[in-house]
């Protein structure tokens, strides 16, 4: 079975699609089956191949954006395998070339959450919603839908779907869990800097802890998507939080895991995830998590238990919540790391893969 995973996005780039189309591609083709990529992107100047991971990567120029356009040569491409997996979360330019060049192809489509994550172009969603998304997804042999919340949302529009949750490289981020003894004033968070992820609202969070005696020190580091560096800076500064605050833009693994090893907890302000891959990466390294209680990451995150939950409002409930978080101490702290590596384990892409290819082989009739 050739199968061509299909991507807007792909490393170096770094995030929660980048990470799951190249798990899914190296272990899998691992296991005999050929998996390659085609990373489709108006970044692209012209169409070329590279070797990565032992995958062929195919970089595939759009003309147009990364909703509306056309991609030179993916129909040409895609007309050598047996099976698409589409990983197109808008439902759009991937899937529209999809169906424009290379419709007699066996497709499957995984949801990535879908567009709900941003509240921007409300009107046009609500229009795609209602008129595009169920011809659509009706090309769709499977629809895998990455967590219970995209299994009901998806489940409106097809009846091709699929609950398939996502994996992550647990072996990768165990050598992060901390080294020495755990100090839960230490905290990070790694990632995109995006606005749904509302890094702002974690900045707010130490100086609320500030303010009332708990001094926290926090590591914000991943890739500035959405160029807000310049703004995080002047809001550490306004709020005197030079000595608290850290930003790095970008981390490389090892000096990732030179951190981790030195962090107790990991928190996220994110107010909108489809699955939440940087949250079972952060239990895999052994981090207590803190996070607002929402689908699906309160499905990971155990208060008391793996992490914490904050409302993020600046409000009596989570002063009280970081007090609590900040007296934790040796024994409190090992225990809760344990929870969350044990929680995590059970994703780990070496099980998971297997299952993405019972849906392959589902797809395609075969046993």
């Amino acid at each position: 079975m050739k199968v061509l995973s299909i991507t807007p996005t792909y490393f170096p780039e770094v995030g929660g699609i980048e990470s799951v189309v190249r798990e899914l591609a190296t272990r899998i083709s691992a296991h005999g089956m050929q998996v390659d990529v085609a990373y489709v992107s108006p970044k692209h100047a012209a169409f070329s191949v590279n070797r990565i991971d032992g995958i062929d990567v195919y970089c595939i120029p759009v003309s147009g954006n990364r909703l509306v356009g056309y991609a030179r040569g993916f129909g040409e491409l895609a007309s050598g395998y047996d099976l698409l997996h589409v990983h197109d979360p808008q439902l759009m330019m991937l899937t529209g070339n999809v169906l424009l060049q290379c419709r007699r192809i066996p497709a499957i489509l995984s949801t990535n959450g879908g567009f709900r994550h941003t509240r921007r172009h409300s009107g046009f969603k609500w229009m795609h919603e209602h008129l595009l998304m169920r011809p659509l997804l009706r090309h769709y042999r499977r629809v895998l839908a990455i967590s219970e919340s995209d299994a009901t949302y998806f489940g409106h529009y097809s009846k091709r779907v699929h609950k398939a949750e996502l994996g992550i490289a647990y072996s990768k981020f165990v050598p992060g869990r901390t080294v020495g003894t755990p100090d839960p004033t230490r905290w990070i968070y790694w990632g995109r800097w995006s606005r749904n992820k509302r890094i702002d609202a974690v900045i707010d969070t130490v100086a609320l802890a500030r303010d009332n005696g708990i001094a926290i020190d926090l590591l914000i580091a991943g890739p500035d998507f959405d160029q807000l560096g310049d703004g995080f800076k002047a809001k550490i500064e306004a709020l005197g939080l030079g000595d608290s605050v850290r930003l790095h833009p970008y981390i490389e693994d090892d000096r990732l895991m030179a951190e981790l090893q030195q962090r107790t907890v990991f928190i996220t302000g994110t107010e909108y995830e489809g699955f939440g891959v940087g949250i079972l990466e952060a239990m895999a390294a052994g981090k207590i998590v803190v996070c607002r209680d929402m689908a699906p990451i309160n499905g990971f995150a155990k208060p008391g238990v793996s992490g914490f939950y904050l409302n993020f409002d600046g409000g009596a409930k989570d002063l009280d919540t970081v007090r609590e978080i900040a007296a934790l101490d040796e024994a409190q702290c090992r225990a809760m790391a344990e929870a969350s590596q044990s929680g995590a384990k059970r994703y780990d892409w070496d099980s998971v893969a297997r299952r993405f290819t019972e849906h392959y082989a589902s797809a395609l009739g075969r046993a």
